[in-house]
């Protein structure tokens, strides 16, 4: 049955303050600019205000409700949105359930309220903590630790003694623990591999997005520290350390033993070359090549990465490049003909 909410109940899910009939039912959320009857529009952008109308519900920021509209006002819209994204939320998982085609060893430790997926695999020595959830088609290696409440996606493989920890969500088809890229020139067998013996530890609060690597030390640890956030298609090389509350963004690459200090930002397609730090709270923009360290509080950009205002200029500089050269040929061509005049 779908999911009602009363204004009046949204009001006490958000704060803020009521404007219209607090009776109204509300039973889903849409875009202002796909707004039907029954639902609510979070607007928190102002090129977006012209689009409201009378006859909408909307949560919105103080004295953007039209008259004769309803809605719920409040200083962040956006915020306030999650609570009713929560709640409308539609995955629900019936636990504890073991699928008949999943392999759980029997020398694994399963907790209480576990939910693993048809095709599974449980591996020895692991742990499976309270409320853990493994989709379906998920391999978790020997000696692994899954932590409270965490949800690992369909088709999510982690390899041997990695330690996941509480409330995360690995998002489908992400490895974690796999080999780091490990080799040096030889003189005798070209490239030789160097093994890998190290293990991968990702904190309370962490997400990673689908189909990103996350690749265990050569020995020692990599690790994702709490609260960070790793978008889909993300390379975390071994040993690095991400530091808490860090954002990696869609098709980034770490290099091995790189350090992430907390709450830095890495923008799409960002390239850090091995052994680089990243201070806390940088900001590394879209497309960045970063080869040395880069200090904290700053924001870097471009290739090889600078301070961003110093790429602005650079690139401002670059466009005026063609008419400069027209400007040089012309006074050139002027000078030799002066030239010409004299002899």
């Amino acid at each position: 049955m779908a999911k009602k909410l009363k204004l009046k109940e949204i009001l006490s899910m958000t704060g803020g303050v009521l404007k219209g009939n607090p009776e109204l039912s509300i039973n889903s959320i849409t875009s202002i600019d796909k707004y039907k009857v029954g639902s609510i529009s979070p607007l928190w952008e102002s090129k977006f205000v012209p689009l409201a109308t009378s006859k909408m519900v909307l949560l919105t920021k103080p004295g953007w409700i039209p008259e004769g509209a309803s809605g719920v006002e409040v200083e962040d819209p956006r915020r306030a949105l999650v609570f009713l994204l929560e709640y409308f939320d539609s995955f629900i998982i019936e636990k504890p359930f073991v699928s008949k085609s999943a392999l759980v060893s029997g020398h694994s430790t399963i907790g209480e309220n576990v939910y693993i997926g048809p095709n599974s695999v449980v591996s020895e020595g692991s742990v499976l903590s309270d409320d853990a959830v493994l989709l379906g088609n998920v391999w978790i290696g020997k000696h692994v630790t899954i932590g409270k409440n965490t949800i690992i996606e369909q088709g999510v493989v982690i390899h041997d003694f990695v330690t996941i920890g509480e409330n995360c969500i690995i998002h489908s088809n992400a490895v974690i623990g796999s080999d780091g890229f490990g080799f040096m020139p030889d003189g005798e067998k070209g490239l030789l591999r160097i093994p890998q013996i190290g293990n991968v530890v990702v904190e309370d609060n962490v997400e990673i997005g689908s189909c990103s690597c996350i690749d265990k030390a050569t020995f020692g640890e990599t690790l994702i520290s709490k609260g960070t956030k790793i978008d889909s298609l993300v390379k975390v090389g071994h040993n690095c350390r991400i530091g808490a509350n860090c954002i990696l963004v869609s098709q980034s690459g770490i290099a091995g033993s790189t350090i992430l200090e907390e709450g830095v930002t890495i923008a799409a397609q960002v390239g850090i070359a091995n052994h680089a730090t990243i201070g806390a709270r940088t900001t590394i923009g879209a497309r960045a090549g970063v080869i040395k360290d880069v200090p904290k509080d700053k924001i870097y950009s471009g290739f090889p990465a600078q301070e961003h205002r110093e790429e602005l200029r650079q690139q401002v500089a670059l466009r005026t490049l063609p008419k400069l050269i027209k400007e040089i040929k012309e006074l050139k061509e002027k000078i030799e003909g002066l030239t010409q005049k004299d002899d």
